[in-house]
């Protein structure tokens, strides 16, 4: 199943708080497992090229580099995305109160009201 790759140059730009997506903890992980797998070839090429005291403690590295490796690169890096400060909008535009003109009535409560469709 192919993955999104992010280049560098583009801005990204964080809306929310939410964590880092799940393809770039997978991608961190992945290249902390290959170092620690590219270091254990390397403590075996240095195994078989150094004198005896340092052979034994580079195979040594070598055979318990595996299991160090796993737990780190399962380890679960919690890393925080600063949040962006609240929006504030402005302010609303209010209406001038201006005066208008004043309609002069009588108020009737026990009259009823007939429309032009009632007879």
């Amino acid at each position: 199943m192919p993955r999104r790759r992010e280049t560098d140059d583009e801005t990204v730009v964080s809306v929310t708080t939410a964590q880092p997506g799940r393809s770039e903890d997978l991608d961190s992980r992945i290249a902390r497992y290959a170092w620690m797998m590219s270091l254990r070839v390397v403590c075996f090429v240095a195994a078989v090229l150094t004198p005896s005291p340092w052979r034994w403690i580079l195979l040594v590295g070598a055979v318990f580099l595996p299991s160090v490796a796993v737990v780190f690169a399962n380890a679960h890096q919690s890393r925080r995305v600063d949040g962006a400060e609240a929006y504030e909008a402005p302010p609303r535009i209010q209406l001038e109160q201006q005066p208008g003109p004043v309609v002069q009535g009588e108020y009737v409560p026990d009259q009823e009201l007939r429309g032009d469709t009632e007879k």
